[in-house]
């Protein structure tokens, strides 16, 4: 007998991956006397995997103007939480301090249902 047709190959992305903080969040109208002030509500915090745009995050942003761009994988919360593009994310990193990064794209993981990946960038300076 032969060596099986068929080889187990390990996920990509692998719980011990996911090493940086990141914090989604949302911004809702303030209450205060003050108008048009912003109040930041947090949504989900969790750790995530970091890397550089893939090719296919690289046509995406094609159509958007970035000044910056990373991509992220985070644990699919099954429902829990559901990123969406008028999120906003923080990376707990000192390379990405004070820096606001809009959910440009979300991409769920429908084979294995463990991750979902995250295109993020910056659309505007603040």
């Amino acid at each position: 007998m032969g060596k099986p047709s068929f080889e187990y190959k390990p996920p990509k992305v692998q719980t011990g991956s996911l090493r940086t903080p990141v914090s989604f969040y949302r911004y809702k109208p303030h209450s205060g006397p003050e108008p048009g002030e912003e109040e930041k509500e947090i949504l989900h915090i969790c750790y995530a995997e970091i890397y550089n745009p893939s090719m296919k995050d690289r046509e995406i942003l094609n159509s958007i103007e970035t000044t910056n761009a990373v991509t992220i994988n985070i644990r699919d919360t099954k429902g829990e939480y559901s990123p969406t593009n008028k999120h906003y994310v923080e990376i707990d990193d000192y390379r990405y301090k004070n820096v606001r990064w809009d959910v440009l794209d979300v991409r769920n993981d429908f084979e294995n249902n463990a991750f979902i990946t995250v295109l993020l960038g910056v659309v505007h300076d603040d």
